[in-house]
């Protein structure tokens, strides 16, 4: 099986050498075996004229998500699991190759990252969101959350910015709202990404191998991940013909449900079903791989 990983063009990773964590606010989390989320959790916050240097990491929760500007210039949003094992990258900036670069949220609302030595009036910059701007907002800041979302609030007329990798339960109901690339969720022993090139990844967490996948990468349009009110578990573009590039094939089960077990399977179950009580009707294989 060809799996694509998130990782493909990322450098190895670099450990973070300081921990900052800023102006921690409510947020919200995640409850495992639910269908929705529910409040609670923090964020942390990069205000207007704050830096995050080369080798600093900002972190809401210790054990969360975190955010980090590796020495090696690259901005990486990671999942992690225990301190000092492996973690998953749900996003970055592509900006590796500049050691020593850092990220700065400016005052006009962008938030850019700068090459070592470079600055608003000195140039440098390598990537920034593009959210600069005349708007008025009192709430400029770069957020990361307890969810994994790293935003910037800006100045622009399209004043929000979002890497849009937030968590989600691992229980995937007809009720929820459909996910999008970005989206991700987690058991005690795996990760499941729909990633940006729209594949939908499992990751093994004590190495972070990639064990399962949709083979669904490369299509032109953004996929959405939706339990279907019939129980069919699909793939679907979110155009406006929301094409079918991948289901379980699981239809004809009203208020069927998936769940990412601690197992490692990720399983479509009946209704009434679930661990210990069976009423599987699909599942990816891979609980015997952790």
């Amino acid at each position: 099986m060809r799996i694509h990983a998130l990782r493909r063009a990322l450098v190895p990773v670099l450990a973070a050498c300081a921990v900052t964590a800023l102006a921690p606010a409510t947020a919200s989390a995640v409850v495992p075996g639910q269908c929705r989320s529910s409040e609670g959790g923090y964020t942390s916050d990069l205000r207007p004229g704050q830096r995050l240097e080369s080798g600093q990491s900002l972190v809401p929760t210790p054990g969360k998500p975190e955010l980090v500007m590796q020495s090696d210039g690259n901005l990486v949003v990671y999942a992690t699991t225990y301190p000092g094992g492996p973690k998953l990258p749900l996003w970055y900036s592509g900006t590796y190759g500049n050691p020593g670069a850092y990220a700065l949220m400016q005052e006009d609302g962008n938030f850019v990252i700068y090459k070592q030595g470079g600055g608003p009036q000195t140039g440098g910059g390598v990537w920034h969101t593009a959210t600069y701007g005349d708007r008025a907002n009192s709430y400029i800041r770069a957020s990361i959350r307890d969810d994994g979302e790293f935003s910037v609030s800006g100045r622009s007329e399209d004043w929000y910015w979002s890497t849009e990798t937030s968590e989600q339960p691992n229980k995937v109901c007809s009720t929820d709202a459909s996910w999008i690339r970005g989206n991700w969720a987690q058991s005690a022993n795996a990760w499941l990404v729909l990633q940006h090139d729209n594949n939908l990844v499992m990751y093994r967490k004590r190495d972070g191998k990639a064990i399962w996948s949709s083979g669904t990468w490369g299509n032109r349009n953004g996929l959405n991940l939706e339990m279907g009110d019939n129980g069919d578990l699909t793939l679907h573009e979110n155009g406006p013909n929301q094409t079918v590039r991948w289901r379980t094939g699981t239809g004809g089960n009203s208020d069927a449900y998936g769940l990412l077990q601690d197992d490692g399977n990720f399983v479509v179950y009946k209704k009434s079903g679930g661990p210990g009580k069976g009423g599987a009707l699909w599942n990816s294989g891979t609980y015997n791989k952790m």
